[in-house]
């Protein structure tokens, strides 16, 4: 299977999401993308993420790479960490296949925000993990299970 994953604002392509993702799905592509509000950076990644979503089977993203893959106008399979799609004024690209996991404590992106999801979409939401940084065990494993198809 392969993967792109994508991280966040603050993120690295070494993040302890990035860096579990990579350790469980040997094809993973994490590319470095940049840590910017600014509209021309935001456009310019999601340019690199659908040329390398092409080559990919799963397309995962975090916070603010969630919002790119959300936007990312490509049929393939979607697992959105606290997507930030609202913030960066997304026009989402999703279907009922696809999988939010967020937590209801998160104070960075509302989880109201993928509630909306959703509604608008029929997409699945996981309500996990203790905060917006979504890194402890349960919800690392879960993000795991939903990369592999396991979590309706």
């Amino acid at each position: 299977m392969k993967v792109l994953f994508c991280h966040g604002k603050e993120g690295t392509p070494n993040g302890t999401k990035a860096t579990m993702v990579k350790e469980a799905f040997k094809n993973t592509n994490v590319p470095k993308l940049t840590n910017s509000f600014e509209t021309a950076d935001f456009l310019d990644d999601l340019t690199k993420v659908e040329r390398l979503a092409k080559r990919a089977d799963v397309l995962v993203g975090s916070s603010r790479g969630g919002a790119l893959v959300a936007q990312a106008r490509m049929k393939t399979r979607k697992v959105l960490i606290a997507p930030a799609w609202k913030k960066f004024q997304v026009v989402p690209y999703l279907n009922k296949d696809d999988i939010i996991l967020h937590s209801k404590n998160d104070d960075l992106v509302p989880y109201e925000d993928s509630i909306k999801l959703v509604d608008m979409f029929g997409c699945t939401l996981i309500e996990c993990g203790h905060d917006h940084r979504m890194s402890d065990k349960k919800t690392l494993d879960l993000i795991k299970d939903a990369i592999k198809g396991e979590l309706r």
